[in-house]
């Protein structure tokens, strides 16, 4: 089961995230060391941006908003707002800006470098429509 729960207000495209998380699981086995979490059971949070610092603080001693938190029991929190302005700078759309972000933060449960999140990264959005 994937839950979603949008605590920020904003409108976000949730469907989009359950497609995306349904590419990614189907095509994506957690190796032995990260079956914290079952392939299922996923929670995704959408935060503020000022909700989003704290947890950061809290769990990874940084002082700024990250666009996502990924966590090894199956949890990830986005930051909407912080995702938005990722997308702007980047000069692509929200949406597009949302399914990489959330593709990456679910590579990170399945244990995958940053390299290799990249070039997977890359092939999900491939055959991902927005």
């Amino acid at each position: 089961m994937i839950e979603i729960n949008n605590t920020t207000g904003l409108t976000t495209d949730t469907a989009l995230l359950l497609k995306v998380a349904k590419a990614v699981l189907a095509k994506e086995n957690p190796p032995k060391a990260q079956r914290a979490f079952r392939r299922a059971d996923i929670s995704v949070a959408l935060v503020s941006s000022q909700r989003a610092r704290k947890l950061n603080q809290a769990y990874r001693k940084k002082n700024y908003v990250p666009n996502i938190l990924s966590f090894s029991y199956g949890e990830i929190i986005l930051c909407p707002s912080r995702i938005r302005q990722d997308a702007k700078k980047y000069g692509i759309t929200f949406k597009q800006e949302l399914a990489r972000v959330f593709t990456h933060g679910l590579l990170h449960l399945f244990g995958y470098t940053h390299e290799r999140m990249r070039r997977k990264e890359r092939t999900y959005s491939t055959y991902i429509r927005y």
